[in-house]
């Protein structure tokens, strides 16, 4: 080959390597288009909407909550599982897509849309605020949109981020020094009794890190992460009390999540079993109207699957249906017809 037909095909493979590398960008890294604007309901002269079996909503998101930290006979939510047998909270296990990081996963919970893998960039920049949903159609806006639209949040600041000038009061906590396991959780924790007594909020958010970095330290098996459960399941106690004995606070939907689970290792981002088998609790006490309770706890399941599978997007439009507001227009996610009982009996 002559030197002259060899530098042209080196000039040539160098013009096909961004074009190259374009191409699997815009394919690794789409861009996602979304409707603007807030969903609203169609005016329908025929039918009206049912009457919604909750006003208020508190949103517990305990980082890395795999489903067996919650359902197996060894974990610490003893509290949480009795609930579950006798029928005052519907367990499931909510399939989390990859990746499996903080931010993206809050996205899929609060819009019911699928995040891109760019978001894992977003996720480790500490002064991102392109990322923000504060135009997009979320529950959380939904909420906000309602005559009594006041929104609390205290925890993992990435809800800050993701949701500016949308809190009347928060405290955030970084998510990133992991090796506070106390402090980061008792920042949320202190701000709890207080707000249970306020009525002027119908979305309270809280996010608990201290589980996740237990698990990135020391791994699932650490000594410290049967007491952070229990930790954690005494917040699930306090706060379902609460809703017992609180007038103001009768019609409030308690849901326990986590945002993606953690392999064996401590870790997540993957696609491992142990890292998308998130537990998810929808928690009441008029779930006792409806159902009868399930087993709990269970015996350790194979791929860390217990009770019902579902998508964490369904968690958007569930929350629609028993809050009584129209599904967001970014939705992928459908109605969890466990809850359907609530109007089949008129209640």
């Amino acid at each position: 080959m002559s030197p002259r037909t060899s530098a042209l095909l080196l000039c040539l493979a160098n013009l096909l390597m961004p074009v190259a590398l374009f191409i699997f960008a815009t394919g690794f890294f789409p861009y996602k288009p979304f409707l603007p604007g807030l969903a609203s309901y169609e005016d329908l002269d025929l039918v009206s909407a049912p009457k919604p079996p909750f006003d208020k909503v508190i949103f517990m998101v305990v980082d890395a909550l795999r489903s067996d930290f919650v359902y197996s006979e060894t974990a610490g939510f003893r509290f949480t599982q009795s609930l579950i047998a006798s029928g005052a909270a519907m367990p499931y296990t909510a399939h989390a897509t990859s990746p499996t990081i903080t931010m993206p996963r809050i996205k899929a919970m609060t819009t019911g849309s699928i995040p891109s893998f760019l978001d894992v960039i977003l996720n480790f920049a500490e002064s991102d605020t392109t990322s923000t949903l504060a135009q997009q159609d979320t529950w959380l806006a939904q909420m906000r949109a309602k005559r009594d639209g006041k929104l609390i949040m205290y925890g993992d600041d990435t809800w800050l981020k993701l949701f500016p000038d949308t809190f009347s009061r928060s405290d955030g906590t970084t998510s990133f020094f992991v090796s506070d396991f106390t402090e980061v959780d008792n920042n949320v924790t202190r701000h709890v009794p207080e707000e249970l007594q306020q009525n002027d909020w119908n979305t309270m958010i809280m996010h608990f890190l201290g589980l996740d970095h237990i698990g990135h330290k020391a791994g699932p098996g650490s000594p410290n992460m049967v007491p952070k459960q229990t930790e954690m399941d005494g917040i699930v106690r306090h706060v379902y009390q609460a809703i017992e004995q609180e007038v103001h606070l009768e019609s409030t939907l308690f849901v326990l999540c986590g945002d993606h689970g953690m392999n064996e290792a401590g870790n997540h981002g993957g696609s491992a079993p142990g890292e998308t088998s998130p537990a998810l609790v929808f928690i009441s006490p008029k779930f006792r109207t409806i159902f009868q309770g399930s087993a709990s706890p269970l015996p350790v399941a194979e791929g860390y699957q217990y009770y019902t599978s579902v998508e964490q997007s369904d968690i958007v439009p569930t929350l629609a249906g028993l809050l009584g507001f129209p599904v967001p227009r970014n939705n992928l996610g459908v109605f969890i017809p466990d809850f359907l009982n609530f109007w089949e009996i008129g209640t």
